[in-house]
């Protein structure tokens, strides 16, 4: 059997502030989205075949953690980092080449509004 990614659920504090930063700084397009009925509140975003699953509980324990890492594909990684900065996002570290790594990338980790841990990859 195959499987295709469907999406990436992250635990969010507040799903307002998250929904801006993935679609106003990393340019995520809007899904779908609970109404307030809902205990929990989710929200669906899309960025060519990303789609992450923004996740907002109160009395939230992390019983099930968070995840290491979400890597997103750039074709212009310096150009997305400058992105980055104009927006005040905080970078945690420089662009590394990583010639080893399917032939060669260069990738940088930078934070979310919960503190998530974010990477752009680009392909050499």
């Amino acid at each position: 059997m195959k499987y295709d990614l469907a999406h990436f659920g992250l635990y969010v504090k507040d799903i307002e502030v998250s929904k801006r930063f993935y679609m106003d700084v990393l340019g995520f397009e809007f899904k779908f989205e609970t109404g307030p009925e809902s205990k929990v509140k989710l929200c669906f975003l899309t960025s060519g075949s990303c789609e992450i699953e923004l996740i907002e509980k109160k009395d939230l324990t992390r019983e099930d953690g968070l995840f290491d890492h979400l890597c997103l594909r750039v074709d212009d990684i310096e150009k997305a980092v400058e992105d980055l900065k104009k927006h005040g996002v905080e970078i945690t570290g420089e662009i590394t080449t990583m010639p080893h790594v399917f032939n060669g990338i260069k990738n940088i980790f930078f934070r979310g509004p919960d503190g998530e841990r974010l990477e752009f990859n680009e392909f050499l």
